[in-house]
């Protein structure tokens, strides 16, 4: 579906950030543009948002007034069981920009299902599957037995140190968002250093290379995150960590993390749902339940809700994001991410965020 978003308020003084064709670049963007499809603020003076696309008043994108976001049209091709992995994420589908795809890690760290759980709680975002990676197995995520599923040893895939361009320095006192000199600098969000406390175990990713559209300025993709570290480990060093790492000329770092700027992690924000009553989690002293996770070996431990991950990028440059998941300090109790639903999106005027989907 294409999406015609007017009214992105570019005028003589626009950011030098915006391209020829109006689109703001990335964040810093002129911010005008109303998502929900409102009249624009009446004391401007600029167009409303269902002005019809012939007023003569109109001026063409890029010339001083209105410009256009033009979503590529994507139908889901996710149908089949054997679809691959880059369909699955709603990539690559008949019809859609083209991207580079490859993995790191152990097969067995990297699937795709349907479901999860008893309660339906989390079906795809997009066609008919979603991707899984993990620090474990991702054939084991359905057994409860509790005879050591998800609790396994991947192998050979312990680099010890984030691999490139994955690095854990913090950008400094500043993010990108407020100082865009920083990109490049290092992890713009500032949100993996002060978590990464110990060795890169089980790391699995997947990593996409793509041209971003001409007339569009953000992605976005869905997430939920689980681990098996809840509860013994909580608030320890045993601190499994999933990480979407953008290299843009926008920003250079993690794009997915809490409202109180953590990575998606054990220790993190999100975890809605714990199935514990643990001693060293203050959130659930009176006892926590989650039914949502049972009939799976998440069942007494924790995971999130569907989340989703938005992050600006400049129209038509070449971007890499790299979805990873690891142990951190062990080789077991596994932790793994679903994704899903990848977009692209025309929201490139804020920072990066992470928000649960309701």
């Amino acid at each position: 579906m294409s999406l015609l978003a007017l009214g992105c308020g570019k005028d003589s003084g626009a950011d030098a950030s915006s391209g020829a064709d109006g689109i703001s670049s990335g964040i810093g963007g002129d911010g005008d543009s109303d998502s929900e499809g409102g009249d624009s603020d009446p004391d401007t003076g600029s167009p409303k948002l269902d002005m019809d696309s012939e007023d003569t008043d109109m001026l063409p994108c890029g010339e001083g007034e209105l410009c256009e976001c033009d979503i590529p049209p994507h139908t889901p091709c996710d149908g089949p069981a054997n679809t691959p992995v880059v369909q699955a994420l709603g990539l690559n589908c008949p019809g859609d920009p083209t991207v580079t795809f490859a993995t790191t890690g152990a097969a067995a760290g990297i699937g795709t299902r349907s479901s999860f759980g008893n309660l339906g709680a989390f079906p795809p975002q997009e066609g008919s599957q979603y991707v899984v990676i993990g620090s474990g197995a991702v054939a084991e995520l359905d057994d409860n037995s509790g005879l050591g599923a998800c609790n396994s040893d991947l192998g050979a895939y312990d680099p010890g140190s984030l691999p490139a361009p994955l690095v854990g320095a913090d950008v400094g006192a500043q993010t990108c968002a407020e100082n865009p000199a920083l990109v490049g600098m290092g992890d713009c969000s500032n949100t993996i250093e002060a978590q990464l406390a110990g060795s890169v175990n089980d790391y699995t990713e997947l990593r996409i290379t793509a041209t971003v559209p001409d007339f569009v300025n953000s992605f976005s993709y869905n997430l939920a995150y689980f681990s098996y570290e809840y509860p013994e480990y909580y608030q320890s060093v045993f601190n499994d960590m999933y990480i979407g790492w953008l290299e843009s000329e926008v920003w250079t770092g993690n794009v997915s993390f809490d409202e109180f700027g953590a990575p998606i992690s054990l220790n993190a924000g999100f975890l809605d749902y714990r199935d514990a009553n643990s001693d060293n989690d203050p959130d659930c002293q009176g006892g926590c339940s989650a039914p949502e996770l049972h009939g799976t070996c998440m069942e007494g431990h924790a995971g999130t809700k569907w989340l989703t991950t938005t992050a600006g990028v400049k129209p038509g440059e070449t971007i890499t994001l790299v979805l990873a998941i690891f142990d951190m300090s062990d080789s077991v109790l596994d932790s793994y991410a679903f994704i899903d639903n990848f977009q692209w999106g025309c929201d490139g005027d804020q920072p990066p965020s992470t928000t649960p989907i309701e």
